[in-house]
C-alpha cells in the first residue's frame, strides 16, 4: 500500500509539472460598486402624511397597542448618530445595516413622531407584522396600494384601499411576510459573497410605490453599496400599472415572462417609470441565470462587470417585440449577446457611462401622494386625456456622472404610434445642471399609447438612458353616450382588449354588464384606488352584472382575456348614476317634508325611497398628540344601519375616517374612507354586527379641528313612510316625494332622532343577484358582502320627538 501510494504520488506530481493540475487563475477583482464610482447614494424623503402609517396608527389606536416596530432609512453615513437618537428615546434598535442606512427600531408609539422628526431621518414607517405588529389577524393584513385589484372586495368598496387582500404585492402585515423580514433577507444577500445577482420573486412594498417608497430606497442603495444587480418579478396581475412595488425601483431590474407578455403585469409603474424593464424566457429566474453567465463572461474578458453597467447593458441591449407596446414588454425581450457587444463596445471606446435621471410629469388618483407630488422616473398621466386632444409636457434630464464639459446626445422614439413628438433632435446635457425637454402629445385612438425615448451618445452611438411615456385616452362618460358606453367584439386570437373608462368624481355606482354569445372570457375591472372582486369567467349563457358602491374618481380598466376563443358577439357595457337630492326649503310639519331629486347621469330603473330613524350624535373635536381621535359605538341587536362621518372644521383639511367591529372582543378594519377626494368622509354599515363598534378619526395633525357625527338606526325609534311611485327615472329627470315618520321612542340621552332617505334602484340590485359578478361568501362579519342597498343619494332630517320624550318618561 505504501508503495501504490507513493507511485499515485509521483504520478501527481508528473502532472502537476506537465500543467494538467496548474491552479485557476486568480479571477479579476470584483468591479467598485457605484457608490465608488462617483455617484451619491439613493435619497429621498417621504411624503407626509403617510396615509399607510396613518392606517396603522388607527389600528393601534382601535386595539390599544403602545409599541410597535419602526423602519428608519437614514441620510448616508448618519446611521449611528440616529441610532443614538432614536435610544435616547427609550427605543430598542432590533437589526442595522450602516451601508445601507437601515434600522429597525422596538418603539414606544408615542415617540414616533419623534424618530420622523430627526434631521437625519429620511423614513420612519411603522411594520405592521412580527412580534410587535400592529395587525390583529389575517383579516388586517396589508397590500401595497396602487390602482385596483383582483382580490375579495370589501363591504364599502369605496372605503378601503389598505385592508384586507387589498391590491398588488406581498403581504407585509403578516408575521411570516413582513416588510422588514423581506428587506432584510434581500440586504443580507447583497452584503453576503455567496451571488453575483440578487433574484427575487418579492413584490413587497408600500404605497404608493412606484420605485419610490421604503423598499425602493434600499433596494436601489442595496446595488449602489454591494454591486450587485437585483432581478425582480414583475408580478402576474394583467393590468397596466400592474408591476410589483419591489421592482420598480430605478437601479433594480423588472423581469416579465416573454411566454406571456400581454397577460402578466404590464407597466408602467406608477410613478412613470419604464417597467417592466424586460421580458425574459422563464421570468425573472431565467433572467437570473442569462445575467450570471453574462456577468462571469464580462469579467472573465475584463469587460465592465459592475451593476450599472450590466443594467443598462441588459436594458439597452434587449429585442423589441413589434406587436407589443411599450409599457407591455419594457426595453424588450432579454438578449444577452448584445448585452455583451455593447459592453466590447464600451470597452473599445474607454466609453464613460453617464448616469442620468429623469423628472417627468405624473398624473393619476394616487400621485399626489409620491414623495414629489404629481413628479416620477417617467411621464405617466392616467387621467386627463381624450383622443385628438393636444398639449404639451416638459420633462426633466440630470446627468449626474462623466465629463465635466457638456455631452450631446441624439434623440429617438422606439415603439411611438405618432402620439408623442420632440421639438428637437437632441439635447446636450452639463454636469450636474438640470435640462428641459418639451414633449408635443396627441392621442388618436383611444387608450393607452405608451413609447420609449432614448438619448443617444452622439460620438460613440451608443445609447445610453431612456424614458418612458405613457397617456391613457380614456373613454368618458357623457349626455352624448347617455352616460353608458358600449363594445362589441368578435375575439378570434388570444390578445386582450382592454378599455379604459374615465369614472367621474361624486357618483354613487358604477354598473358593468358582461355577456357573449359563444366561447368564454375572463374580465377583471380595476382603478381608482379600490377593492374590488376576482375576475369573472363570462360564458354562453352565464352573462354578470357588477355594482361598485361610491366609485373613487380616476380611469379604470376593463380587461377582457379570451380563455376559449373564438369569443362571438361579445357584449360589454359600462354606465354611472348618481341622483342628487335636498329637502324642501320650508320647515317639516308633522315630521313630514318633501325630497326633490334630479337623476344625473344614467337611467335609474325605479327609485325607491328606503326610510330609517336613527339615534345621532354630533361632536366637535379636535387631533389628539398623534392627530387621531376614537370612539366606541354601542350597537343594539337588530339595528338597521349604523352611519358615521367626519368634517374638518376648515372645510379643506383632507382627513381620515376609519372603522372597526369589536363586537367579537378583537378589532377588525371594517372599512376606511382615505382616498376620497372631498374633505368630509362618510361610512355606512348596513345591518351591522350587535356589539362594540369602533371609530378612529385621523385629523392628520394635533388640535385639527373637525366634526364628527355617528347615527344608529333601529325599528324601535319608529318608521317611515313614502307617497309617490317608484318608476323609471330619465337621466336629467326631476320629481320629489312626500316622506314622514311616525316617532315611537325617544333617543338615548345625548342624542337626537332623525329621519333617514336613501334613493335606491331595486331593479338594478335584483339584476346583480340574478347574474352576480363573484361568488362571495359572507365572512361570520359579513365584510364580504357588497355594500347594499346601494344608495344613490342619501338625506337626513332632524325629528321632532316632544311626544315621544313625554310618553316614555318615568313616573314621578
Amino acid at each position: 500500500m505504501r508503495l501504490r501510494s507513493a507511485w499515485l504520488v509521483a504520478v501527481l506530481g508528473i502532472a502537476t509539472l506537465s500543467g494538467c493540475g496548474k491552479p485557476e487563475p486568480e479571477p479579476p477583482p470584483a468591479p467598485p460598486p457605484l457608490s465608488k464610482q462617483g455617484l451619491s447614494l439613493s435619497s429621498w424623503k417621504s411624503p407626509r402624511p403617510d396615509l399607510h402609517d396613518r392606517l396603522l396608527l388607527a389600528h393601534a389606536l382601535a386595539k390599544g397597542d403602545t409599541e410597535a416596530m419602526v423602519l428608519v432609512a437614514t441620510e448616508v453615513g448618519k446611521t449611528a448618530t440616529v441610532a443614538q437618537a432614536i435610544a435616547a428615546l427609550g427605543g430598542d434598535i432590533q437589526t442595522r445595516f450602516d451601508d445601507v442606512g437601515y434600522l429597525r427600531v422596538r418603539l414606544a408609539l408615542e415617540r414616533f413622531a419623534e424618530v420622523d422628526a430627526l434631521p437625519d431621518v429620511l423614513m420612519a414607517d411603522l411594520d405592521g407584522g412580527g412580534a410587535h405588529g400592529l395587525y390583529a389577524n389575517d383579516r388586517d393584513r396589508v397590500r401595497y396600494p396602487v390602482m385596483g385589484a383582483d382580490t375579495p372586495q370589501q363591504a364599502d368598496t369605496r372605503t378601503d384601499p389598505f385592508a384586507t387582500d387589498t391590491l398588488l404585492g406581498a403581504e407585509i402585515g403578516s408575521p411570516a411576510t413582513t416588510l422588514a423580514a423581506e428587506i432584510e433577507t434581500l440586504l443580507q444577500a447583497a452584503a453576503g459573497q455567496e451571488a453575483n445577482v440578487i433574484a427575487r420573486d418579492a413584490d413587497g412594498g408600500r404605497f404608493p410605490g412606484g420605485g419610490s417608497d421604503f423598499f425602493a430606497l434600499m433596494a436601489n442603495r442595496a446595488v449602489e453599496v454591494h454591486g450587485k444587480p437585483w432581478l425582480f418579478a414583475a408580478g402576474a396581475l394583467g393590468r397596466v400599472e400592474g408591476v410589483t412595488g419591489a421592482s420598480s425601483g430605478r437601479r433594480v431590474i423588472s423581469v416579465g415572462d416573454s411566454a406571456m407578455p400581454a397577460t402578466a403585469s404590464l407597466g408602467p409603474a406608477s410613478d412613470g417609470a419604464a417597467k417592466p424593464d424586460m421580458l425574459a424566457q422563464g421570468g425573472f429566474e431565467g433572467a437570473a441565470s442569462a445575467t450570471e453567465s453574462l456577468i462571469a463572461e464580462a469579467r472573465a474578458e475584463n469587460l465592465p462587470a459592475d451593476a450599472r453597467h450590466i443594467t443598462w447593458a441588459l436594458r439597452m441591449g434587449a429585442r423589441r417585440l413589434d406587436d407589443h407596446p411599450s409599457h407591455e414588454q419594457g426595453f424588450g425581450v432579454l438578449d444577452t449577446t448584445r448585452a455583451k457587444e455593447l459592453l466590447e463596445q464600451v470597452q473599445a471606446r474607454s466609453f464613460d457611462l453617464p448616469d442620468i435621471q429623469t423628472r417627468a410629469p405624473v398624473k393619476t388618483y394616487v400621485s399626489r401622494f409620491l414623495p414629489e407630488a404629481g413628479v416620477g422616473q417617467g411621464l405617466y398621466e392616467r387621467e386627463g386625456w381624450l383622443i385628438r386632444q393636444k398639449d404639451t409636457r416638459t420633462i426633466t434630464l440630470l446627468r449626474q456622472s462623466g465629463a465635466p464639459t457638456p455631452l450631446a446626445y441624439s434623440l429617438q422614439w422606439r415603439g411611438n404610434d405618432g402620439t408623442f413628438k420632440t421639438a428637437r433632435d437632441e439635447v446636450t446635457l452639463p454636469l450636474h445642471e438640470p435640462v428641459q425637454l418639451e414633449l408635443e402629445i396627441s392621442p388618436q385612438q383611444v387608450g393607452i399609447h405608451s413609447a420609449h425615448l432614448y438619448l443617444i451618445d452622439k460620438a460613440s452611438e451608443l445609447p445610453v438612458h431612456a424614458v418612458m411615456t405613457t397617456i391613457v385616452a380614456a373613454e368618458p362618460f357623457t349626455a352624448a353616450n347617455r352616460y353608458r358606453i358600449e363594445h362589441r367584439e368578435q375575439m378570434r386570437g388570444k390578445q386582450p382588449k382592454r378599455y379604459f373608462l374615465d369614472v367621474p368624481p361624486n357618483i354613487s355606482s358604477l354598473r358593468v354588464d358582461a355577456a357573449v354569445r359563444a366561447g368564454r372570457v375572463q374580465l377583471m375591472l380595476t382603478g381608482g384606488a379600490l377593492a374590488l372582486p376576482p375576475s369573472k369567467v363570462i360564458a354562453a349563457g352565464q352573462p354578470a352584472v357588477l355594482l361598485v358602491a361610491y366609485p373613487p374618481p380616476g380611469v379604470y380598466e376593463l380587461t377582457i382575456l379570451p380563455t376559449h376563443t373564438p369569443v362571438d358577439d361579445l357584449q360589454i357595457s359600462a354606465s354611472t348614476y348618481y341622483v342628487d337630492s335636498q329637502l324642501d326649503e320650508k320647515p317639516p310639519e308633522n315630521n313630514s317634508t318633501l325630497l326633490w331629486m334630479n337623476n344625473i347621469y344614467a337611467p335609474v330603473q325605479r327609485s325607491d325611497i328606503l326610510t330609517e330613524i336613527g339615534a345621532r350624535r354630533v361632536l366637535k373635536d379636535a387631533g389628539g398628540p398623534s392627530g387621531m381621535r376614537a370612539y366606541n359605538i354601542a350597537v343594539e341587536p337588530d339595528s338597521s344601519s349604523l352611519r358615521v362621518a367626519v368634517t374638518p372644521a376648515d372645510g379643506r383639511t383632507r382627513m381620515g375616517l376609519y372603522l372597526y367591529d369589536c363586537a367579537t372582543g378583537s378589532c377588525k378594519l371594517w372599512g376606511s374612507d382615505v382616498f376620497t377626494r372631498p374633505a368630509a368622509k362618510a361610512l355606512v354599515v348596513p345591518n351591522p354586527r350587535a356589539g362594540l363598534w369602533r371609530v378612529v378619526v385621523d385629523a392628520t395633525a394635533p388640535g385639527t379641528a373637525f366634526e364628527y357625527t355617528q347615527i344608529v338606526s333601529h325599528p324601535r325609534f319608529g318608521r317611515g313612510s313614502v307617497a309617490g311611485e317608484s318608476v323609471e327615472r330619465r337621466t336629467g329627470a326631476r320629481w320629489n316625494q312626500q316622506v314622514s315618520y311616525q316617532v315611537s321612542a325617544a333617543p338615548p340621552f345625548g342624542y337626537d332622532l332623525v329621519g333617514l332617505m336613501d334613493v335606491v334602484d331595486p331593479g338594478s340590485e335584483a339584476e346583480e343577484r340574478a347574474a352576480p359578478f363573484s361568488d362571495w361568501q359572507a365572512g361570520e362579519d359579513g365584510r364580504d358582502l357588497p355594500l347594499r342597498p346601494l344608495r344613490l343619494s342619501t338625506q337626513v332630517m332632524r325629528l321632532e320627538v316632544e311626544a315621544a320624550r313625554s310618553s316614555t318618561a318615568p313616573p314621578r
